[in-house]
């Protein structure tokens, strides 16, 4: 009997595709700034770094690179409200904390922060989060605007979209757990900013926290 060769078919293995690295856009004061947070984040693996310059085109140069988050030493912070992507500040001034936060930023952190809580506060901020520095808790809360009556009281479903929110849910992720839309999602957060009588994502958790309406 004649036995028949056998063959073993090896397949070649295929690579897993690398994630996607965590894009940051760094904007500061001068080359110098720069030059030291990048130096910073380079000891993350998983991050991308790109410098920018705080000029009048910080904006539209944001908006065409679309990082994950944006880092700052404070340059170009009268732009934040305009600029998509979260924004974490590194500031050496606690008192500028609230003004920050007010005008848009998703986190500050004191300029002594470690790598490793630079690193954190920019992934947090990317999912949507507020950070806030534990030394800068109370000068945030200290210098917040006073709380004043409801213009009229949130509704329900208004009260559940502000909970929400203060556990630091996107609009996207609300809409998908109350099973609606972005747009109504919007609309809801519109009606709460007005009865709260703030401008801001953040300040509106901030007041709702101090009224008792939410719990963080």
């Amino acid at each position: 009997m004649v036995t028949q060769p056998r063959f073993l078919a090896i397949a070649n293995p295929v690579a897993a595709p690398a994630p996607e690295p965590f894009r940051v856009a760094i904007v500061a004061r001068d080359l110098v700034s720069r030059t030291a947070l990048t130096a910073i984040l380079g000891r993350f693996e998983d991050f991308a770094v790109e410098q920018l310059e705080a000029d009048d085109f910080l904006v539209s140069r944001v908006r065409v690179l679309r990082p994950d988050a944006v880092l700052s030493d404070g340059a170009g912070s009268r732009d934040l409200h305009l600029i998509e992507s979260p924004v974490v500040l590194i500031l050496d001034d606690a008192l500028r904390a609230a003004e920050v936060l007010s005008a848009g930023a998703h986190g500050v952190l004191l300029c002594d922060a470690s790598p490793r809580r630079i690193h954190a506060a920019l992934l947090a901020a990317a999912e949507g989060m507020v950070v806030i520095d534990e030394a800068l808790r109370d000068s945030v809360l200290q210098h917040a605007k006073p709380v004043h009556e409801l213009v009229e009281p949130l509704t329900s479903r208004e009260q559940e979209v502000i909970q929400l929110l203060a556990s630091g849910q996107t609009n996207k992720e609300i809409a998908k757990q109350l099973g609606v839309t972005e747009h109504t999602v919007k609309f809801h957060v519109n009606g709460i900013l007005g009865k709260l009588g703030v401008a801001t994502r953040t300040e509106a958790v901030v007041h709702a926290a101090k009224m008792g309406i939410v719990e963080l």
